[in-house]
């Protein structure tokens, strides 16, 4: 105790320059771990905008129809049955069918045809996993499975040159090789910000698509929506028996270059961690430095009264970890109101920034923070551990000093 008491004293005998530093290490704590927040705030945009908009968190599929996507890779009819939706977790459950075709409007004496992918959804289930129904910006979303009703991504609209009421003819291949033809009225236009999928996005209902196909009462995939996508990879692990024979894959896997970004972001924020406080460990360095020398007749004179050497090299240790505690846990409060105070108020860039459509998901351009425990806790360790880093330099020369040397010196 009397150790601790002297280095909490001693950190004030020079009131100037340990505010000075103590600032600095506190401001660098609460800008890295604002920072970090917005960062993961970026990032978890990236998996908001592919897993809650479109995908889902997880996908039941036959083996290799992520990879093929053929017709007859289809799900038992009665698999929505089977309970999986009650599984713990599980905040909604989708079943969908999908199909190629080519889309048709005839204006006139005019038609324009383009390629597009069938996507049959059931609205009401479909509203439980994904946000589609959220992002139309003319007219409506589908409103029943075995209407003739269709939506069309923006880009699709503009490439086939229609409109809300517009008749749409579409035109495939049926399940049994046959040809699969249906019309469709657009109820709505949707605009998901990513160009890709907007020009090739068509909405239908699901059970007008799966009697267009001939895969009545059968599924292409089930989407499930879980209260956190970054359980999605643990829960798959624990239920996977629970889907039989079928393909069970979470979002980073049918999505792997955002999982990757996710598997990277760990390192990466230690390693900017350390690059950010790097300026700030000169200047606690300089400080450390600048009082061992000013108290070194000080420490020369303990020495000579009894007192141990090793003894007064852990009080200069103390001090470094006490000037740096402080200063961490002040910038960490700080930094932790900032980050959700813009998680709440985010700041909007749409103004001068676009959508950037990217791996299948869009950044939305806006100033957002994420709070995160290990972003708000690790600037706080990393300031502390790095404080008593700094502090061995010089506890290790005063250590290999004599006082009567000491003493001789000064």
């Amino acid at each position: 105790m009397l150790i601790l008491k002297l280095g909490y004293r001693n950190l004030w005998r020079n009131r100037r320059r340990t505010l000075l530093t103590m600032s600095a290490m506190a401001l660098a704590t609460a800008l890295l771990i604002l920072t970090l927040g917005i960062y993961d705030g970026m990032l978890w945009d990236m998996i908001e905008g592919a897993t809650d908009l479109y995908h889902g968190h997880v996908k039941i599929t036959a083996e290799d129809y992520l990879d093929q996507h053929k017709l007859h890779q289809n799900l038992p009819s009665d698999f929505m049955e089977n309970g999986i939706g009650s599984l713990p977790h599980v905040k909604g459950m989708a079943g969908r069918v999908r199909g190629y075709a080519l889309l048709s409007f005839q204006n006139g004496d005019e038609s324009h045809s383009q390629p597009a992918e069938l996507f049959g959804i059931d609205p009401a289930e479909e509203k439980t996993v994904t946000t589609l129904d959220k992002h139309v910006s003319e007219g409506v979303f589908l409103t029943d499975p075995a209407s003739d009703q269709i939506v069309l991504g923006k880009g699709l609209a503009q490439l086939l040159e229609t409109e809300i009421g517009g008749e749409i003819i579409a035109m495939g291949q049926g399940a049994d090789g046959s040809i699969a033809a249906d019309i469709f009225h657009v109820v709505g236009i949707i605009n998901t910000n990513d160009p890709i999928r907007d020009a090739m996005l068509a909405v239908v209902g699901r059970n007008r698509l799966q009697e267009m196909l001939v895969v009545e009462g059968r599924l292409h995939e089930v989407a499930l929506s879980l209260d956190s996508a970054l359980k999605a990879e643990e829960w798959v692990a624990e239920h996977r028996d629970s889907a039989g024979d079928l393909v069970m894959s979470p979002w980073n896997e049918f999505l792997p270059q955002i999982g990757q970004v996710l598997k990277m972001w760990g390192t990466l924020k230690l390693i900017f961690a350390i690059i950010f406080y790097f300026a700030v460990i000169l200047v606690s360095a300089n400080t450390m430095y600048m009082a061992l020398l000013e108290r070194m007749r000080e420490f020369g004179i303990m020495g000579a009264i009894g007192m141990k050497i090793r003894r007064l090299s852990w009080l200069i240790v103390l001090e470094g970890f006490l000037m740096s505690a402080i200063s961490g846990m002040a910038g960490g409060i700080v930094g932790v109101i900032g980050t959700y105070i813009l998680r709440d108020h985010h700041i909007d860039l749409s103004r001068w920034i676009t959508p950037i459509a990217y791996a299948e998901t869009v950044l939305v351009p806006r100033i957002r923070s994420y709070p995160n425990p290990g972003s708000m806790f690790m600037p706080i360790i990393v300031i502390i551990i790095l404080g008593v880093i700094v502090s061995l330099f010089p506890a290790r020369k005063l250590k290999k000093q004599r006082p009567v040397d000491v003493l001789r010196e000064v």
